[in-house]
């Protein structure tokens, strides 16, 4: 037993002299003071996220406070409305722990992203920057010199009369019905300025038409065509205990998303010419009944990197949802589908925050799957 003893002690003193042994019980050392800092920086980060909490609240009860001032100063006298500063939300938006998640809705609202992309699509033109603080047009911007871009195509092939030009500029009725030409806006009354129309979210770093067919609102129709995801005995799958949805979208040739089955629309038309092209023509009547039934869940301007100064998208959302898997409607659109152009994929996506979509189709998934309850 002795000479065993003293044998096993030997090796274990030969092992730590061991050059890998030295490396591995390093390693093991540094694991254990990286696990340490993580637990510390854990700690940290509540407690700095519990004083954002509370310094975030009393900055918002201070903004209630100044707006009830200056709302009491103004009506007895005291200046006018017009003079009053703006004063913006201070409540931040809640924060989800997940990375992927999108910029909250509430930063939409305040200024656009996409349009402000420093190369304009389908051209070499290039923005002039614009930061976020000076996008309202209220806000002076002294040295805003933005180029001018009139591109000479559109989205779909249609007449060049259905285009709009600087020639016929001086004969455009904004803010109105100008013939079969919807010029109102769904946020108002727009400014024009210098005969052209100011887009009613600011400043994007680009002038003129661009890629859009017309100055002012270019509208577009989204339907947002979903059923639920089933398990093999046909029940509905379920994550997170809520109900998961399947989305119809599309892939057009030349593009490297998938999207909504919408697009812009023509005036006159009632349905847009890339979704025409998903449906045959047999099913075109059907399906907008099926919108007519359908919930709107969002109507107003859409953050795309095609809108300028003086041209932007604005479009109407609507779902239409299919609750049950045997519907007559769904299997009938379903053998409908894949109608003129034979290079357009179509398929069910399931639906969940990794869908491939372009950003602004998500947030417009997004309130449809809110609107339903489901999974997102």
């Amino acid at each position: 037993m002795y000479l065993k003893e003293n044998y096993l002690q030997n090796q274990q003193c030969q092992q730590k002299q061991n050059t890998e042994q030295k490396i591995q019980d390093i390693a093991e050392r540094v694991n254990v003071l990286a696990e340490l800092l993580d637990l510390d920086r854990v700690k940290r980060t509540g407690l700095v996220e519990q004083r954002l909490v509370y310094l975030e609240e009393q900055v918002f009860q201070s903004a209630k406070a100044l707006r009830w001032i200056v709302h009491s100063l103004t009506s007895s006298g005291f200046g006018s409305e017009e003079d009053a500063p703006i004063m913006v939300p201070s409540r931040a938006p809640e924060m989800k722990d997940d990375p992927e998640e999108e910029v909250p809705e509430f930063f939409h609202t305040l200024y656009h992203v996409s349009a402000r992309n420093l190369l304009y699509p389908n051209s070499t033109a290039v923005r002039f920057p614009v930061p976020d603080e000076k996008v309202s047009w209220e806000v002076e911007f002294e040295i805003y010199n933005p180029p001018f871009c009139s591109v000479e195509m559109q989205e779909e092939a249609i007449p060049e009369t259905l285009r709009d030009s600087l020639e016929n500029l001086s004969r455009i009725n904004f803010n109105s019905m100008d013939g079969d030409v919807n010029r109102q806006s769904f946020h108002g009354t727009y400014m024009v300025q210098d005969g052209l129309p100011l887009n009613p979210m600011g400043r994007t770093g680009l002038r003129g038409q661009g890629i859009l067919r017309f100055f002012g609102p270019n509208h577009a129709l989204h339907p947002v065509v979903t059923r639920w995801r089933r398990n093999v005995d046909g029940s509905i799958y379920r994550k997170s205990l809520k109900k998961m949805l399947e989305v119809l979208v599309v892939k057009f040739p030349m593009s490297d998303h998938w999207a909504l089955p919408g697009g812009s629309l023509v005036p006159g038309e009632a349905l847009p010419p890339k979704l025409k092209r998903v449906l045959r023509r047999e099913f075109w009547p059907q399906f907008q009944k099926l919108l007519n039934q359908g919930t709107e869940v969002f109507k107003g301007y859409v953050d795309d990197p095609r809108n300028t100064d003086n041209a932007w998208i604005e479009t109407v959302a609507t779902s239409v949802h299919f609750e049950d898997q045997n519907d007559v409607e769904m299997k009938r659109m379903n053998s409908f589908l894949q109608g003129c152009d034979l290079e357009v994929t179509v398929r069910w996506q399931v639906v969940d925050q990794r869908v491939p979509l372009y950003v602004n189709h998500k947030e417009l998934l997004k309130k449809a799957a809110v609107l339903l309850g489901a999974y997102y």
